[in-house]
């Protein structure tokens, strides 16, 4: 069944962004929700265009009970349909959580994105494919606004970082329902997409409704909903946009701002000083994603501290940051190196196969590694071509260097 909105989008971010070469292979995340769904079924059909084949990665979380174990029964059943091979794994997330010392949204984030790295290099993957919308997008700049954001956040989610590729962001979730109605496509509704108790769903539920009836009264809330989506989205895209061209300008002549050598960044004050302020913090984030590629991203108080280490007097001075780092400052150099007794602290420890992956690829008792349930090749699909790049050195041909441990966000983009 055709899907006549969502396909159009995506053969759009596959000849774009998202673009692969022919024979490659494309994990795609898959929780049974409606974007999902689109995305695993809009895929199914064109990948044989593409010359791409599909693989799709499940996990229950082992929070919501009966209703995630319908979860998986469900992707199970429509991966069979459609002739993907399914890799699925069932883990007590709020106790791994516990013991990785993670909490929260951000915690739940962390530890998908690792199975979802670790489901990738068992199915050999070149990329994972999440499925992201503009509704998101909505939200997530959103968010970023009320907690207090620059350019780099203004952009939202990228259609593309690294081997993560989101080529859903162009669509709304009224035109994926809308094609999955029309199509007599089920899918599967998470109940704690309603819980109050996270930040998205404060905003999807309480914000974006409210700010809707601020700006027209009388509109029809789904598509007024659908049009903001739009706006967000276009207008995060003009501003990614933007960050690349002043990124592009800014590397023309870093040596003047920045030098790293042996893991040490060293700022010129009066370089950075000249620089209007989206420049000089885009420099920072740069500079600080070089010197700390795997660890956490620098927050707006961190920021604010570095640009006023780099204003004027005094001409010394020191903050301290994520990590294990901290920057000093020394007349006109600012110096960003790890603390004495921090080696390591930006390489993160590989939490390695084992924490996800049985052995043999068979699930491991109730706790659950990963398990490729394997269902014939999906329709059209290649066999993978020799050589083809495998998630790994996808992030690390994307990232120029090492790659993180599994599912660790190069860098930390603050994605949902």
């Amino acid at each position: 069944m055709r899907l006549r909105r969502v396909e159009p989008l995506l053969r759009r971010a596959l000849r774009g962004p998202c673009r692969m070469p022919p024979g490659a292979r494309l994990l795609v995340a898959l929780s049974g929700g409606a974007d999902s769904t689109a995305l695993l079924y809009g895929l199914a059909r064109i990948a044989p265009e593409f010359g791409l084949s599909l693989h799709a990665a499940h996990l229950h979380h082992g929070l919501r009970g009966e209703a995630a174990d319908a979860d998986l029964e469900f992707v199970r059943g429509l991966c069979s349909r459609l002739g993907v091979p399914l890799v699925a794994a069932r883990r007590d997330l709020p106790a791994l959580m516990k013991r990785r010392g993670l909490s929260g949204e951000n915690g739940l984030r962390v530890l998908r994105r690792r199975f979802l790295a670790a489901a990738a290099r068992r199915a050999r993957a070149d990329a994972i494919a999440t499925a992201h919308t503009a509704d998101d997008q909505l939200e997530t700049v959103l968010m970023r606004l009320a907690r207090g954001t620059g350019l780099s956040g203004l952009g939202g989610m990228r259609e593309r970082h690294g081997a993560w590729l989101k080529p859903l962001l162009g669509a709304t979730r009224l035109e994926i329902e809308s094609d999955l109605r029309r199509g007599r496509i089920d899918w599967r509704e998470d109940l704690s997409n309603r819980d109050p108790a996270w930040t998205r769903n404060r905003l999807r539920h309480g914000a974006v409704p409210a700010l809707l009836r601020a700006i027209d009264p009388s509109s029809d809330p789904a598509r007024a909903r659908a049009g903001l989506a739009r706006r967000f989205a276009e207008a995060a895209r003009e501003v990614r946009d933007a960050e690349r061209a002043l990124g592009v300008w800014l590397g023309r002549d870093r040596a003047a701002h920045s030098i790293i050598q042996g893991g040490v960044a060293e700022l010129s004050v009066s370089g950075l000083a000249s620089f209007p302020i989206a420049a000089r913090r885009l420099a920072l984030h740069r500079t600080w994603r070089l010197v700390a590629p795997g660890g956490p991203g620098l927050t707006r108080r961190h920021l604010a501290a570095l640009c006023s280490l780099l204003a004027g007097a005094p001409v010394r001075g020191r903050v301290d940051l994520p990590a294990g780092m901290r920057a000093e400052r020394d007349h006109d150099v600012v110096r960003l190196r790890a603390e004495r007794g921090a080696h390591g602290a930006l390489e993160p420890r590989a939490s390695g196969a084992d924490e996800w992956l049985a052995p043999s690829g068979r699930p491991r008792g109730a706790s659950g590694a990963i398990a490729r349930e394997c269902g014939s090749p999906a329709p059209g699909s290649r066999q993978r071509r020799r050589g083809s790049m495998g998630v790994g050195s996808a992030m690390r041909r994307a990232r120029g260097g090492r790659v993180p441990g599994p599912g660790i966000p190069p860098g930390s983009s603050g994605e949902p």
